[in-house]
């Protein structure tokens, strides 16, 4: 089975600024869809369960996640430079920059489940 894409054509730096590419637009889908998913959740706590608190929680969870996701689109406006650098130090920088994101990323993931595990455990209840 050969690869969809042909890499020969291309150089690493290339392929790497591709998969950061890549694995920003996987993150901002996966936001996008937490914070659809934390809007029904939201209702669910506040008119199935009836707990107020839990639907602000979720409510605030959304507005980070906005918050995060305008910034992501910002990262992603600035990750087209990638393309430009020609030094070490540029790619590097860009490297950690991205790093620092999918860490961001990460903590909000972590930060919503626990809430949803929240949401769960009041409808087993």
């Amino acid at each position: 089975m050969e690869p969809l894409v042909n890499y020969a054509y291309e150089t690493d730096d290339e392929i790497v600024k591709r998969h950061m590419h890549r694995e920003l637009h996987t993150w901002i889908s996966h936001l996008d869809a937490m914070n659809n998913e934390a809007d029904r959740l939201a209702k669910i706590a506040s008119n199935k369960i009836g707990d107020k608190v839990l639907r602000d929680e979720l409510l605030d969870n959304i507005n980070d996640n906005i918050n995060l996701l305008n910034e992501f689109y910002t990262y992603r406006n600035a990750l087209n430079n990638v393309r430009e650098c020609d030094e070490l130090e540029c790619d590097q920088f860009y490297m950690h920059q991205h790093d620092q994101v999918f860490e961001k990323y990460v903590e909000c993931v972590t930060q919503y489940r626990d809430i949803k595990d929240k949401v769960y455990q009041r409808l087993l209840l």
